[in-house]
């Protein structure tokens, strides 16, 4: 193998471009995700290693920084990354080097990592290893995917009886599947009718939304380049299901999603995510991530429509200056407990974590 070299990439297309075909790749490691969370306080930045700038990296890493209040420490965080081929030791080696560089060089503390690896994989092993240490949670550490290079056929077969019968049961019933993009027609009325069903769930289910212009400005963000769609069940010329979901590579990914009383009676949430999974085979994704497996009744439905359970070793943290490090991890827990309490009170928390 040439000489591995670590740059920053500066040009968007060139980045998503290699997410979009990396090894571990997720939508969280996309370009427009830093663009997202840069109001809330984070800087992001791309690194990549490679043999040569001007071709596709090895690996990377979208890292976002940003500077604990009172403190003026930093904290990096890469989310659902690093990607790339990092079951490849000498390119693992190469990226964690890379990772103290920017680090030291930013002045940060510690560096969160929290990528798609399972324990069973080289690259996951390294991680379960020093120098790298358990962290809190913050994306999901276990999903369910599901392979969509089966015939159709096939992927219905492979649901649970009763789901394929409530799916049934709501195209009896006349609900109908509608997809949006970013030239459809009525967005601005669609995108209020997922956050008035989204909230409806999050006030039910027990989480808080956050406020309506943030899910406009995901909107904004990843439509336009074909990185996210918008679903929704109706009944009756009602909106009553939806489900937001995003595109990397071949791979999609459900974000958002929740349903009204008369989506819940009509079973439309379960024709939804079955015309989410059949029509995101038909526009040749290779893969579809129902996002997270909760406790209860949510893991129960989304394991009613097949796929696989794939466990990840969860966030780890990389320690780059120990005595700053030492104290974040006693003053951070303290931190974010007031954190979250004021945005519950706010009502701007996204469900599943400030990340």
């Amino acid at each position: 193998m040439a000489e591995l070299r670590a740059w920053r990439v500066t040009d968007r297309d060139a980045w998503n471009g290699f997410v979009a075909s990396a090894p571990y790749r997720s939508f969280p490691q996309l370009w427009e995700w830093g663009e997202l969370r840069e109001p809330f306080g984070w800087t992001p930045t791309r690194i990549a290693v490679g043999d040569d700038p001007q071709r596709p990296p090895s690996a990377g890493a979208q890292i976002l920084v940003r500077r604990v209040p009172a403190l003026g420490w930093r904290l990096g965080y890469v989310p659902r990354g690093p990607v790339g081929d990092l079951n490849d030791v000498g390119i693992r080696t190469a990226l964690l080097a890379s990772l103290r560089f920017f680090g030291r060089r930013e002045g940060v503390a510690t560096v969160k990592v929290d990528p798609e690896a399972t324990p069973d994989s080289a690259y996951g092993e390294a991680l379960l290893a020093p120098p790298w240490r358990d962290a809190a949670k913050v994306q999901p550490p276990r999903t369910r995917i599901v392979d969509l290079s089966l015939s159709e056929e096939d992927l219905r077969a492979g649901m649970r009886r009763k789901h394929r019968q409530y799916v049934n049961k709501a195209e009896r019933e006349g609900v109908r599947v509608e997809w949006l993009a970013a030239d459809s027609s009525g967005i601005d009325e669609a995108l209020r009718d997922f956050y008035r069903i989204y909230t409806f769930t999050a006030a039910r289910a027990g989480f808080v939304a956050r406020a309506k212009p943030y899910y406009d400005r995901v909107w904004q963000l990843f439509a336009p380049p074909g990185l996210a769609r918008l679903l929704f069940a109706t009944l009756d010329g009602e909106r009553v299901a939806t489900l937001f979901c995003f595109v990397c590579g071949d791979r999609v990914a459900e974000a958002f999603g929740g349903m009204t009383d008369a989506g819940a009676d009509s079973r439309a949430n379960y024709l939804l995510k079955w015309e989410a999974i059949r029509g995101s085979r038909e526009r040749a994704a290779a893969t579809y991530d129902l996002w997270g497996l909760a406790t209860g009744g949510i893991a129960q439905f989304k394991e009613g429509f097949g796929g696989r359970q794939v466990d990840y070793v969860g966030a780890r943290d990389l320690s780059l200056k120990p005595a700053e490090d030492a104290a974040l991890r006693i003053l951070l827990p303290a931190y974010g407990i007031a954190q979250r309490t004021r945005l519950r009170l706010s009502g701007r928390r996204l469900a599943g974590g400030d990340d």
